[in-house]
């Protein structure tokens, strides 16, 4: 596969050099593209640190962090992503590439939104788009290919963060040293049935269990653009039209 190196946060990497992604590949160099997502993980990766990332898309955030972490775990279900996380896995010889979906179940339908290989695909039954079975990864299977030592977990998979809330529990060790997960309550609401004040609110209240499943591991999380959980129920999600995506950032207190 050709590749076109890029050079973000820090680190020189190899992408597919893919026009579909030529857009993205301005933003990025740019530092336009979650640059609170590359501080984040700046903070928590080092040579003693797994890194696992669920949502792996075509490898920006796990090939990057190859650089920092002492192991990367990528998990993807998406099978064009997938062809690529192949071709360009091999690079790396710290990470591990899990072909599949974070769930509590055996197998699972993934949905194309924006055809396979854009970075909306979702188990979610959303969009109107081509669909695939795909294995599913609970948390203990993808830990056992962790290396001995602290983890840290980011978690993006457009809206199906809400379905398996139980699963992303079982990631709490005292191993863990922080998660970042990337919340998408207008996916998650669009999937409800009912008036749009009752999926908002719906989704706010999923939200809300979410954070407190980390609550006494973590503490309150990061919000970004929101001072703090209640302002983001209230005004990302009740009161905006459609729900805000947002990231929730657990992080080990810090000496």
């Amino acid at each position: 596969m050709q590749t076109r190196q890029m050079s973000y946060a820090g680190q020189s990497v190899a992408l597919p050099d893919l026009p579909r992604y030529a857009r993205f590949y301005e933003k990025l160099s740019a530092g336009k593209w979650e640059p609170r997502t590359f501080a984040v993980l700046q903070r928590n990766l080092n040579a003693q640190t797994t890194y696992i990332d669920i949502g792996a898309w075509i490898g920006v955030t796990p090939f990057w962090a190859a650089g920092l972490a002492r192991h990367v775990i990528a998990v993807e279900p998406d099978p064009a992503c997938l062809e690529i996380l192949r071709a360009l896995a091999p690079g790396y010889p710290n990470l591990t590439l899990l072909e599949g979906a974070l769930s509590p179940d055996q197998q699972v339908t993934l949905h194309a939104v924006d055809g396979f290989g854009s970075s909306e695909s979702s188990v979610l039954a959303i969009g109107a788009g081509a669909n695939q079975a795909a294995r599913g990864w609970t948390a203990a299977d993808i830990l056992s290919h962790a290396k001995p030592g602290q983890v840290f977990v980011k978690i993006d998979i457009e809206g199906y963060e809400y379905l398996v809330k139980s699963e992303i529990a079982r990631f709490l060790s005292p191993d863990l040293v922080g998660m970042q997960i990337a919340l998408h309550p207008a996916l998650y609401a669009e999937t409800l049935k009912g008036p749009h004040l009752w999926r908002r609110l719906r989704a706010a209240l999923m939200t809300r269990s979410l954070a407190r499943v980390f609550a006494h591991h973590f503490g309150t999380p990061r919000i970004h653009k929101h001072r703090n959980l209640l302002s983001y129920l209230c005004f990302g999600i009740m009161l905006s039209s459609p729900p805000q995506g947002t990231d929730f950032v657990f992080e080990r207190a810090r000496g």
